[in-house]
């Protein structure tokens, strides 16, 4: 227990570092878009209620609650499939599981842009990003207190034309079960993550930034019903606090309806996205997932609306 204790509150004191923005912030920002239909429904607040290999993303810890072993898969072209011919795909495969007091996962993060066009005349060329993660994580229980911390390597591997970059980021996590309460810390790219480009004229230096994301979530009723509450931290950003709800309810067993909202930056204000989802379990150990996001990125006279569909399988 000492252990946990001490790595919790290490987690915690890291919102306390923060520093100037440097150039090329904000690499990797289509990793923030989000994983898994069920946490994009509802409104991607889902830092205290990860479970399977969603929890490589939302929170390294929740892997150590389970020792199911589940496979999810995800595909989505956000924003309608991309804006003035541009085709813009994401997709995510993900492993978990456990042992004991021991959790694991294994997962891959993938996003392509197609069709970007030449500035100065015809023709066109692609963007391509991988992300691959590896978890592991620990619980201990002491009385009616359930602890949980994890902690996800991931590698970044992007390609441009005769470009190429490579990166090294950690995330940490942190989750503690009161019951029916659950309180969770997560810190994605720990000290932000710092990669170069190479193969391009001037090899520029990239950052993807240290996010601090604080989770509450409950459940009533024998968990027929779920809420959950998410505050994203981005302390060089212009607009740091960034707040997530969403709701679950689960009327019958194999059927879960949710929402959601998400106040998102966009220029120098917020954008509300408002989320919807659907989760259907025809057969026990398969779940079917739908999320429907609303306009989440605003652009005058155009919809993107962006559909996101998951499958999970349990072994």
């Amino acid at each position: 227990m000492r252990l946990i204790t001490l790595i919790t509150l290490m987690a915690f004191a890291c919102t306390a570092f923060s520093a100037e923005a440097p150039p090329g912030m904000n690499a990797a920002s289509q990793l923030r878009f989000g994983i898994g239909a069920r946490a994009l429904g509802m409104g991607s607040a889902f830092t205290a209620i990860a479970a399977g290999p969603l929890g490589i993303y939302w929170n390294p810890a929740a892997l150590a609650r389970t020792d199911v072993v589940s496979f999810t898969g995800m595909y989505t072209e956000p924003f309608g499939g991309g804006i003035e011919g541009i085709g813009y795909s994401l997709q995510f495969l993900g492993l978990s599981g456990g042992f004991k007091d021991l959790g694991y996962g294994i997962g891959w993060f993938n996003s392509h842009v197609s069709d970007i066009p030449w500035t100065d005349g015809g023709g066109s060329f692609d963007y391509d990003s991988s992300i691959y993660f590896l978890s592991l994580a620990l619980k201990e229980a002491k009385e009616s207190v359930l602890v949980s911390v994890g902690g996800t390597l991931k590698v970044y591997r992007d390609s441009m034309l005769t470009g190429s970059a490579l990166g090294f980021g950690f995330d940490l996590g942190v989750m503690v079960d009161l019951g029916n309460l659950l309180i969770a810390y997560c810190s994605q790219d720990v000290g932000r993550t710092k990669y170069r480009w190479q193969g391009t004229g001037q090899e520029p230096v990239v950052f993807v930034p240290w996010i601090h994301r604080i989770g509450i979530a409950f459940s009533l009723f024998e968990e027929m019903f779920r809420g959950a509450a998410d505050l994203a931290i981005d302390p060089e950003a212009l607009l740091p606090l960034l707040w997530r709800l969403g709701l679950e309810f689960s009327p019958v067993e194999w059927l879960a309806l949710r929402g959601g909202l998400r106040l998102d930056p966009f220029a120098e204000t917020y954008h509300t996205v408002f989320t919807l989802g659907i989760g259907v379990s025809p057969w026990e150990k398969l779940s079917l997932d739908y999320a429907f996001l609303i306009n989440p990125l605003p652009a005058e006279g155009l919809s993107t609306n962006t559909h996101v569909f998951s499958v999970t399988i349990e072994f």
